[in-house]
């Protein structure tokens, strides 16, 4: 498994000149060149729960440029099991760059209705695509869409100390959310020590709250400004969308700091902090830890 150090950096755009507020980045982006960014941290334990069952396939779901689907087909390459991608949508003339790596790296491909797709988490659909698969549930490992799940959430709990940093040095941990487990996996594991800000990138996530909730235990469960937050003004038209204005910063980000954002998940969060600064929301001598949670191989989705 996985199990690199993770580098932290100094954040100093121009929007923090003149500021007394300390940013660091845990690049998560660095870990690997592939099975990279907090995808790996959801994966983990599924995996090894896989092996330890002997379960030689995994099979899970996503979009045209999921990063899951991405970080999944690479990992099966790299510790040898059988992966089955389930994509919403029909079957394109054209496969995205992702599709395209991720069959080169072996993976089956099954193209589902958006209809059918939305019963991605019913057991009996499950069974169904088994099958239409001619496999028999021992066989196949499932994951859920995004590696959201206990599993993946414990994984999330490895992710600062991956950087070897201890959330008492920081007032503040920043991070994108899009079905909430890293975010419950990173909350867990500061344990109230310093106050997580979660972005939503989906629009209309109030919901998002409850997926939280349900993976922390009583003391972590309920939002105070000692704990954790869900910020939901932040999505910049809804997952996957963009703005002018993210598409900008994304590129100023780059120019200024020489850091790569995409445009789905770090952008929105960056952008959202930098917001928050320009409105002097953040108190003057705090210390905040901005998370790259990867997903840079979706920025090839930008022109397409």
């Amino acid at each position: 498994m996985l199990n690199q150090k993770v580098p932290i950096e100094v954040f100093h755009p121009d929007f923090l000149e003149s500021i007394n507020i300390s940013v660091d980045v845990l690049r998560l982006d660095l870990l690997h060149p592939v099975i990279s960014g907090n995808k790996w941290y959801k994966l983990k334990h599924n995996l090894l729960e896989a092996k330890s069952r002997d379960i030689k396939t995994i099979l899970s779901f996503g979009g045209a440029w999921s990063n899951h689907i991405h970080a999944l087909a690479a990992a099966g390459k790299h510790f040898d099991f059988k992966t089955i991608g389930v994509i919403r949508g029909e079957k394109p003339k054209k496969p995205s760059a992702t599709l395209q790596d991720v069959e080169s790296w072996g993976m089956e491909l099954v193209y589902v209705s958006r209809s059918d797709y939305r019963r991605r988490y019913e057991p009996e659909y499950h069974q169904i695509l088994l099958d239409q698969l001619s496999l028999q549930p021992n066989d196949v490992w499932v994951v859920p869409e995004g590696g959201s799940g206990e599993l993946g959430v414990k994984g999330c709990e490895e992710i600062l100390a991956s950087g070897e940093i201890d959330p008492i040095e920081y007032d503040q941990i920043w991070l994108a959310a899009g079905t909430g487990a890293t975010a419950a996996g990173v909350i867990r594991s500061v344990a109230g020590q310093c106050h997580v800000k979660v972005v939503s990138v989906l629009k209309g996530a109030a919901f998002m709250e409850a997926d939280i909730k349900q993976y922390l235990d009583d003391s972590l469960s309920d939002c105070s400004l000692n704990d954790w937050s869900l910020k939901l003004d932040n999505h910049c038209g809804g997952y996957g969308k963009t703005t002018p204005e993210l598409m900008q910063f994304i590129v100023d980000m780059e120019s200024q700091c020489g850091l790569s954002l995409d445009q789905v998940y770090t952008g929105k969060v960056f952008l959202a902090f930098k917001k928050e600064i320009e409105a002097g929301s953040v108190t003057d001598g705090s210390r905040v830890l901005l998370i790259h949670t990867g997903g840079l191989q979706g920025r090839r989705g930008i022109a397409s």
